[in-house]
């Protein structure tokens, strides 16, 4: 008979062993006293033996002492259920995955991190570094539920946002003739070594790379390539070659390198968020994306500096 063991019975009971008093623990439970009684009733005969000893004033028996003890354990522990399982419908508990690459360091991820895991400290928050490519296939098989890529095109099933919008500027190593120009043009450095990011890992950073120089008048002699923009910018730093990145970048503060304005152009790097359609109602990943539009559309767009 336990299974008719219901939460109102121990609800009722628990009242009733705190305050021994039939009356004052219907009051407290915000029923009549009549179907109080029935309700401990109901529990001591589910359990098949009293609970109380119904004298004057109400006393609770050695079983009753100890089913007490044991009821004010369920109870906690289903109050304790129900909030995580709000904490999680609301978003405020759980896990997040996020896809991302260690160009998006400088360029305001760490700061939404940090807010994030600031004002939703119970919910697990993972970086996992990956190509655009990469993170594409990772939110396709549910590996991730957030990605930062750098390409437009993406899967029918997928959803995206704008982020972040930079204009490209030349990157040279301190010790270039040119590195404390301030403005160049393009073209003076056709015939420069280039570093690129290698286009297996990022088709559109490479093309639009490529597309930069060909609107220059000339295509850049490409001589080596990495998979990390912080790869190519170390090597800039190192002397074997130059390149073009997005002006973000320019907050790594890397030694060696100085920056060069090459003028306007309708070529942008352009960073998307981006998340399956199916998990657009994902209470955890609406609340990072809330995050992420706080850092990048909110926020008021930085100055350049001085010498880029």
């Amino acid at each position: 008979m336990h299974h008719a063991i219901e939460l109102r019975h121990l609800r009722h009971f628990v009242a009733l062993a705190e305050e021994l008093h039939f009356g004052r623990a219907a009051k407290r439970c915000n029923i009549s006293q009549p179907p109080f009684s029935v309700s401990i009733q109901q529990l001591e005969q589910a359990l098949g033996f009293p609970l109380v000893e119904r004298s004057s004033p109400v006393s609770i028996t050695a079983a009753g002492e100890a089913f007490y003890h044991e009821a004010e354990k369920v109870l906690a522990q289903t109050t304790h259920a129900a909030e995580i399982a709000t904490r999680v419908n609301n978003g405020m508990q759980g896990m997040l995955k996020v896809g991302f690459m260690a160009s998006m360091l400088p360029r305001g991820l760490t700061g939404a991190v940090q807010l994030f895991e600031a004002e939703y400290p119970q919910v697990d928050l993972q970086l996992v570094e990956l190509s655009t490519a990469e993170q594409i296939i990772a939110l396709q098989r549910k590996q991730i539920q957030y990605g930062f890529v750098h390409t437009g095109a993406l899967p029918d099933m997928m959803r995206s946002q704008p982020l972040l919008r930079e204009k490209f500027v030349l990157c040279l190593p301190e010790n270039h003739p040119q590195a404390d120009a301030g403005k160049a043009v393009l073209a003076d450095f056709h015939a420069e070594p280039f570093i690129l990011f290698a286009r297996e890992f990022s088709p559109t950073y490479y093309d639009q790379v490529i597309s930069l120089c060909v609107e220059a008048g000339f295509h850049p002699n490409i001589r080596h390539e990495a998979r990390h923009w912080l790869t190519v910018m170390l090597c800039v730093a190192k002397g074997l070659g130059v390149t073009l990145i997005p002006f973000g970048l320019t907050k790594t503060r890397l030694q060696g390198l100085h920056f060069v304005d090459v003028g306007d152009s309708p070529i942008h790097s352009l960073v998307r968020g981006a998340w399956m359609e199916n998990n657009e109602n994902d209470p955890i990943l609406h609340l990072w994306r809330a995050v992420t539009a706080r850092v990048w559309l909110d926020a008021p767009a930085e100055p350049e500096p001085a010498d880029c």
